[in-house]
């Protein structure tokens, strides 16, 4: 499906595309559950952010948060 780097990406916006061109997916089911079984380092598998073996639900951006001004 397309680039393949787009389910290893850095950004947030890339990993959400990724995520959306899962939802259709015949095998998505299966992605997840092997993804899992792994404990897949990171990237996106069955319409899943996973990092460290994990899911997330969604990737923060790199870098310390904005100040929220007072």
């Amino acid at each position: 499906m397309g680039n393949p780097d787009l389910w290893f990406a850095d950004t947030p916006a890339d990993l959400e595309r990724a995520k959306a061109l899962c939802t259709g997916c015949p095998v998505r089911r299966q992605c997840l559950a092997a993804a899992l079984e792994r404990a897949e380092p990171w990237g996106v598998w069955g319409g899943e952010i996973f990092e460290r073996g994990a899911i997330v639900s969604r990737k923060r951006p790199r870098g310390r948060p904005r100040k929220v001004a007072a």
